[in-house]
């Protein structure tokens, strides 16, 4: 009866727990409006009470029986027995399941962990339903049977593992309720048992106490313990010896000086030996604890002595033979002489001990060193006072500190090591854990080891805290100072973001940080008609509180600020109104006026910042100078540049006109003298008139043409024939004459179109980019390149003041022009050169000999001091990328020197040419950089292998003593 009412008490508390849990819930305004019309109050007053006592996930059942009354949170549809249901583990909200999978794969695709919450409880949860699977309430069936009488219960038995019998209850939704099954449990010490109900198993942790003694055996084997039902070992004897009950009243040590009343029987330790112990007298004794004290002990001699502390069987005063005797002692004090060898045989054992020369090297305390002293009697050296070379902790420094010294030494280096989170850097000095940063640094190469903090030895781990500003923009990042970007942050909120015209909205939960999307609905205020200014407000979309309006661009007419017009069309948000007319108002400190546009009457311009442009005297020109008020003009010369010509007119020149008050202008009486041009172009016209030949006109091609073959003849450069084509255009022509006739027949076309000025070709190479060019100069056109490689392509454009004319002759009819002129220039400079040759070679024969190819000096890299640990795969590592773009092919790596050096060449050193040395030059400032920052060597440089490895074979220490270690 008693385990009865403890059995509803603890159902009672359960219950009132479960109410708390689930207090959510319990607000629904779904499950608390229970109407109950007032007809059938009279007849169902048992059923209503019964409704009270019953918990709100069994109602829920009832309600979702009824098909009328339990409303999914999601869809608020009416749930009935034959939808598909899903139940949250912690507050027991039922939902339909196609809602709450599609609500979970929102929510996972919103939040980076891939979480979603319930909506009733916001319990947490990572699983997201599966697709057309509604189980049952136990999990057992899938896509169970329509249950009238009990809502998705599949009708077998839930055995839910909540113990070893597993829940007994029938599919259900809600808690699972406690186990009321007999089970046995013992007591602490294992003497009693008793049956209690299976939920209080957990309570009482299936043991309990009988409040009777353990009596167990201690560990002593005489008593027994005394400690009330406990677990776990019964622990040492606390039982306390006393000299009234021991056999000869009193408790002595193993030596026997001293002797105790009482002594605790955990203290006490029998000699392992079982022998007792003796004095001098005989008197016998079992010691059972050893004291503090030395006892001095004489040899059998009684003339040495030596000193014993407290042990079982203590040793016995005078029997113990002496070690000092003749014939023990054979050898001095360091055991490396013989006696016989030093000094005459001992008698006694109190004559003295000879020593040797040698050193004594008996070990000392410490374990580390010997005794360094000359072989002596007595005692070594106590405290060892030898001195060490010890590394300090960053191992940066080396000191000298006596053995005794148990600490590490410091030095006051800084480490400034890069820290776990790679933002900061270690500040600690003679920090231990430097050297395994220098090892990291090598070994870590990959962006993601750097950001693996697992891989950071433990002192540089930063433990300050990150404090950045999420993404946002609200909230600061609590982890600790870490590498990489800071997680999103996870803050939501439960209310649904809302754009002010209410159209646009992201229901809750809102993760922090969230920004609305852009509304497209029109602003609430061009729903309304609302506006500052009175007018129709301009159509725009919704937009944040933050934001203004856009302004009022309604056509207004509005005074301008200078006052000359009374009515300016402007828009209405305009309040800066301008006219646009200049001011011209005279200026009091000048000649000119305001150059201002339409501004406020006081605002004119106080500085004049115009030019005088007042006219200078002795010239047309005018001052250039800034504004200098009403002062006179300086009387500097004239800057302004005019034209002057030779006495032919073919050469002109611009210079400073110079001009001032008391000179003339450089054009009065100025001429410049004619040079060779002039008279070679004073040659050509006397011998156009020698032949006869008149300008060149487009009336008479054919005229024209005879008229350029005679100048062919005597024409001496490119510029006498006056063709209307370049050399440039003549020589690719002969290279690529298809290609340039169609060039010229698309020019052709565009001067025979009177409605099209331009052309546009598509893009092309440099030189037949140059090419069009070259052959718009004889059209008159107008070129230009335009766009960037590798579009570039080339503009052309007729004139416009119609100097843009096809040249008289075709590319066809001017290259056998230019031909000819070839010819005629070649045989002219062979005649020059038979003119000026005296000599003539006899018998010269001409033999083919192959070139040499210059050996290179330096054929291979030196890696100087190398740092311990790189071998050849480092070597490989660091070379291989950079050579094999040059023409070091196939390198060699070489070790010599115990590891300190390397050797890296080509496989063929012996033979590569200055071309090869050449690449190694460029690259070897670079080796020697990058060599420094990763610690691969202390410096790289270029030699000659055969010099290297020559000058190491002739010594005898590397010969012998030097490994070399070669890999391809």
């Amino acid at each position: 009866m008693l385990q009865t009412n403890e059995r509803e008490s603890v159902g009672l508390e359960q219950n009132q727990n479960d109410n708390d849990v689930h207090e959510p819930y319990l607000n629904d305004e779904h499950v608390s409006d229970v109407e109950v019309s007032h007809e059938q109050s009279s007849t169902y007053d048992s059923e209503e009470e019964s409704d009270d006592d019953m918990q709100y996930y069994e109602r829920a059942i009832q309600e979702i029986a009824k098909g009328d009354s339990y409303i999914c949170m999601i869809c608020t549809v009416e749930m009935d027995y034959t939808c598909q249901m899903f139940a949250c583990k912690k507050c027991y909200r039922v939902f339909d399941y196609a809602c709450i999978r599609e609500w979970a794969l929102k929510s996972t695709e919103k939040t980076v962990d891939k979480i979603w919450k319930c909506p009733n409880c916001y319990h947490i949860g990572k699983k997201v339903p599966t697709r057309n699977r509604p189980t049952c309430w136990c999990g057992k069936v899938v896509n169970p049977d329509h249950n009238p009488l009990d809502p998705n219960s599949c009708g077998q038995t839930c055995n839910a593992p909540t113990c070893v019998h597993g829940c007994s209850k029938i599919c259900h939704l809600g808690p699972h309720p406690e186990c009321t099954r007999m089970v046995e449990i013992k007591c602490h010490c294992g003497k009693h048992s008793k049956s209690i109900f299976c939920y209080q198993s957990k309570a009482m942790k299936k043991h309990f106490d009988c409040q009777e003694n353990c009596g167990l055996p201690l560990s002593c084997g005489i008593h027994k313990c005394k400690k009330k039902c406990h677990s776990g070992l019964c622990g040492p004897c606390p039982e306390l010896i006393r000299s009234e009950d021991s056999a000869n009243d009193w408790i002595k040590c193993y030596c026997g000086i001293h002797s105790k009343d009482s002594i605790k029987c955990s203290e006490t330790k029998f000699p392992k030996s079982g022998r007792s112990s003796k004095d001098e007298g005989g008197n016998e004794w079992v010691g059972v604890f050893a004291c503090e004290d030395i006892r001095t002990v004489d040899y059998a001699c009684h003339k040495h002595s030596f000193i014993e502390p407290c042990i079982s069987p203590p040793t016995v005063n005078g029997k113990k033979t002496c070690p000092f005797l003749p014939s023990i002692l054979k050898t001095c004090p360091c055991g490396r002489t013989a006696l016989e060898e030093l000094t005459k045989p001992r008698k006694h054992c109190t004559d003295p001990i000879p020593t040797c020369s040698s050193r004594c090297c008996k070990p000392l305390k410490c374990g580390k060193h010997s005794c360094p002293f000359t072989c002596h009697d007595g005692a070594c050296m106590d405290p060892c006072l030898q001195i060490d070379s010890v590394k300090c902790a960053c191992e940066q420094s080396t000191f000298l500190v006596p053995c005794g010294f148990q600490e590490k030494p410091h030095c006051n280096i800084k480490c400034e090591s890069l820290m776990s989170c790679r933002r900061h850097r270690c500040i600690d000095r003679c920090c231990s854990g430097r050297p395994s940063a220098l090892e990291r640094k090598k070994r870590i190469f990959r962006s993601q080891d750097l950001m693996d903090e697992s891989l950071v030895e433990a002192q540089h781990i930063c433990l300050k805290p990150c404090n950045l500003t999420l993404s946002c923009g609200s909230h600061q990042c609590q982890r600790k100072c870490h590498p990489g970007k800071c997680p999103p942050c996870l803050e939501s909120d439960s209310n649904d973001l809302v754009c002010p015209c209410g159209k646009t909205v992201i229901p809750a939960p809102v993760r922090c940080g969230t920004k609305l999307p852009l509304c497209n609905h029109a602003c609430i205020k061009v729903v309304r008609g609302e506006s500052e200014c009175g007018h129709k407000p301009m159509p725009h979309t919704c937009h944040p509180l933050d934001l203004a309006c856009p302004p009022c661009t309604e056509t207004v007419f509005k005074p301008c600020k200078c006052g000359k017009k009374d009515k300016v069309r402007t828009v209405c948000f305009q309040t800066d109104v301008s006219c646009g007319t200049t001011c011209g108002k005279p200026l009091s400190g000048c000649h000119h006026t305001c150059q201002k546009t339409c501004h406020l009457p006081e605002n004119c311009q106080k500085v004049c910042k115009q030019i005088c442009r007042q006219k200078r005297q002795n010239c047309d020109h005018t001052c250039p100078k800034p504004c200098h008020g009403k002062s006179e003009c300086p009387d500097l010369p004239c800057a302004a540049l005019v034209k002057i010509t030779c006495r032919c007119g073919r050469i002109e020149k611009k210079v400073a006109c110079g001009a001032k008050s008391d000179a003339a202008s450089v054009t009065e009486g100025s001429q410049l003298d004619c040079n060779e041009e002039c008279e070679a172009l004073k040659r050509l016209k006397e011998l156009r008139e020698a032949f006869g030949i008149s300008e060149v006109s487009n009336e008479s091609t054919n005229n024209e043409l005879d008229t350029l073959k005679k100048l062919v003849s005597v024409a001496t450069t490119f510029e006498e024939l006056q063709l209307p084509f370049t050399e440039t255009v003549l020589s690719v022509y002969a290279k690529q004459e298809r290609w340039c006739l169609q060039i010229e027949n698309i020019v052709n076309k565009l001067m025979s179109d009177k409605t099209r000025s331009s052309l546009h070709f598509k893009p092309m190479r440099p030189p037949q980019r140059h090419f069009i060019r070259e052959l718009a100069k004889a059209y008159n056109l107008y070129s230009e390149s335009q766009d960037r490689e590798p579009m570039r392509s080339v503009f052309i454009k007729k004139e416009d003041n119609n100097k843009s004319s096809r040249p008289i002759l075709s590319l066809a009819e001017a290259f056998p022009l230019f031909e000819s002129f070839k010819e005629l220039q070649k045989e002219r400079k062979i005649q020059e050169f038979q003119a000026r040759t005296t000599a003539k070679l006899i018998n010269f024969e001409v033999q083919n000999a192959e070139p040499e190819v210059e050996v290179a000096k330096n054929n291979g890299f030196l890696v100087h001091s190398l740092v311990k640990g790189n071998g050849v795969d480092n070597l490989k590592r660091f070379f291989e990328p950079h050579l094999k773009h040059t023409l070091v092919a196939k390198p060699q790596y070489l070790i010599i020197d115990d590891g300190k050096t390397a050797l890296v060449y080509p496989e063929n050193y012996e033979a590569v040419s200055v071309n090869t040395e050449r690449d190694m030059e460029l690259l070897v400032g670079h080796f020697d950089f990058m060599a420094k920052e990763v610690f691969l060597a202390d410096s790289i440089s270029l030699c000659s292998i055969d010099e290297e490895l020559g000058r190491r074979l002739d010594s005898p220490v590397a010969q012998e003593d030097s490994p070399v270690k070669v890999e391809n």
